[in-house]
């Protein structure tokens, strides 16, 4: 087990380079820069004060000296300052880091919540009303976009219960009250949306494995059915079920752009958007390194628990 964690680290370097790599170019082809955004913002800029702008920011240097110092920037925890707020990286992603995690935690849970027992209750009551109902809340948590459910969602919210969430983001330490309200309705939105394919992995897998030949045998012994479902089925058939999971968690945690905008909450899609908007090329590559990292280690995690899981896997 050792082994095999330190060899998919030792791979995982070359994978973060790659990244590095492209997001730094891909941010140097894009149309503008920093400086145009900049001088929208601050009026008219002589060409003198350009020049000495560009130089103090370092972006005259040659291209393979910005990357090198900005890599040495990521190795030493150190990313540098905004080029358009001149706001500490570190700074701002300590304020919308915490808000993309609590956000990203109680949508997982409530989908966890909504998808495996509606996912095990179809696949134990196949071609049944149950069957069908979870069926179509799962059809229906694929189809329906993000941001349309979550302007519905306020809509119905503030004519039907006279109630919009409060603006203006609050933590959880501050007021956990307010806090709270903030972040259900956009919680729900994504919990109701992540559960759709963890639903249908659930009771695809769970149908499979109660045809199993030792389901049949425990059922033949006469064991309670819920023990049967919950003890012999349902453990061994949630490796695929992980996956996805851990895929979602990845995707929650990169940042949900579309829902953090319409609930106003300062989180990482927020603030990633907003610095590719603005050119600000600090951020931006921070914060997709970030990303980059945090997928690498998910999936060495969800690697890690298909063995805790189903005790047959053995990794060497």
């Amino acid at each position: 087990m050792h082994k095999y964690v330190i060899r998919r680290l030792l791979l995982a370097i070359p994978v973060l380079l790659l990244s590095s790599l492209i997001v730094f170019g891909l941010m140097r082809v894009m149309p503008g820069d920093a400086l145009t955004a900049l001088m929208a913002e601050s009026g008219n800029v002589g060409e003198r004060e350009l020049r000495k702008l560009r130089e103090d920011l370092g972006l005259g240097r040659p291209y393979h000296e910005q990357y090198l110092i900005w890599l040495w920037q990521l190795v030493s925890l150190n990313p540098g300052y905004s080029i358009f707020t001149n706001e500490p990286i570190a700074a701002a992603l300590g304020k919308s880091i915490p808000v993309t995690i609590e956000l990203a935690t109680l949508a997982m849970l409530l989908g966890l919540v909504i998808a495996i027992p509606v996912g095990v209750l179809s696949a134990t009551r196949a071609d049944k009303p149950a069957d069908y109902v979870g069926r179509v809340v799962a059809v229906s948590g694929l189809s329906l976009p993000d941001f349309w459910l979550g302007t519905l969602v306020i809509t119905f919210a503030a004519l039907w219960l006279h109630w919009i969430p409060p603006l203006g983001y609050a933590s959880l330490w501050e007021s956990p009250w307010r806090n709270l309200q903030q972040f259900l309705l956009p919680a729900a939105v994504l919990g109701f949306r992540l559960s759709a394919a963890t639903m249908r992995m659930t009771r695809s897998t769970v149908l499979e494995v109660l045809r199993e030949d030792y389901v049949r045998t425990a059922w033949a012994k006469g064991l309670e059915g819920r023990i049967v479902v919950y003890k012999h089925a349902l453990k061994n058939a949630l490796i695929p079920v992980v996956t996805i999971v851990g895929g979602q968690l990845g995707t929650l945690l990169a940042g949900t752009v579309v829902v953090e905008t319409i609930f106003a909450l300062p989180g990482m899609g927020r603030l990633t958007v907003e610095a590719i908007l603005f050119r600000d090329y600090p951020v931006v590559q921070t914060n997709v390194m970030l990303v980059a990292t945090t997928l690498v280690t998910l999936n060495l995690l969800v690697d890690l628990t298909y063995a805790w899981l189903d005790p047959r896997i053995h990794y060497q």
